[in-house]
């Protein structure tokens, strides 16, 4: 019955939220003088062009992109690990705090280290920290909760860091792909990059599903079936194992002229 509430419910919180923020952009923005008018409609075509010769920006795109599905697939997952992994359902919300708080509270340190050692190395960082300490949280069946609580804190340092830095690229890859070709397609590539973002997200999910369904996991609409350790190991793994590695196997596409 909560479901069958809250769902909904959150549904009409966020549609109002999107429609104060877009009617807030609107009003906000009306009076803004433009120092020149560009073309704002481009074809299916023509943006396939405009990504394909943009070498830098597919290469930072396709690093987001796959952080995103681990990501995807982290977030996914909080309401088995806490279940079936930790075997205390309540924690479901303590996790979800503990990553998100820290992630709030280091952005400005993430953009000290951006701006000492430059947003590549960073954005490595930020990746290895988030893949060491999800490493860790495959030996929660035998760490006290405060230690999970801990690790989920130092997670969302680290993701806080994957975010500031592929979002502090995206201008300067832009930017000089419009030096270098003449013409204005920062809301195009917006465009595609936002696309990504929410196809990353948006296959977390699924791949925690496939991981799941591969351990043996039986559904049930409350929650009450028994599950089998194979299903109980696979909520582990897609919890930990699968982000961390996508954070990291997106590394190798970082060059220096995404930078």
């Amino acid at each position: 019955m909560r479901d069958a509430v809250g769902y909904p419910g959150m549904g009409v919180a966020v549609a109002a939220l999107m429609v104060v923020g877009a009617v807030a952009t609107f009003v906000g923005t009306r009076g803004a003088p433009a120092s020149r008018r560009v073309s704002s409609a481009a074809g299916v075509r023509e943006l396939v062009a405009v990504v394909r010769g943009s070498r830098p920006f597919r290469l930072l795109l396709a690093v987001f992109v796959v952080q995103a599905v681990g990501l995807g697939t982290m977030l996914a997952g909080v309401d088995y690990f806490a279940r079936l992994v930790l075997g205390e359902p309540g924690l479901q919300t303590a996790l979800f705090a503990g990553f998100v708080g820290p992630a709030l509270l280091v952005m400005p340190l993430w953009q000290r280290v951006g701006r000492r050692h430059g947003k590549r190395v960073g954005l490595v960082a930020a990746s290895v920290v988030f893949a060491v300490a999800v490493a860790g949280l495959t030996a929660s069946r035998v760490l006290p909760v405060a230690a999970v609580l801990a690790l989920m804190a130092v997670i969302g340092v680290g993701y806080a860091g994957m975010q500031v830095f592929p979002l502090a690229m995206l201008p300067d890859v832009i930017t000089a792909e419009e030096r270098r070709t003449g013409t204005t397609r920062a809301g195009l590539f917006s465009g595609v990059w936002t696309a990504g973002e929410t196809l990353g997200l948006a296959l977390g999910p699924g791949v925690y599903g496939l991981v799941l369904a591969a351990g043996g996991y039986a559904a049930s609409t409350d929650g009450s079936a028994v599950q089998s350790s194979g299903a109980v190991t696979a909520a582990l793994l897609g919890f930990t194992v699968i982000p961390a590695v996508l954070a990291l196997a997106a590394l190798p596409l970082l060059r220096e002229e995404t930078t």
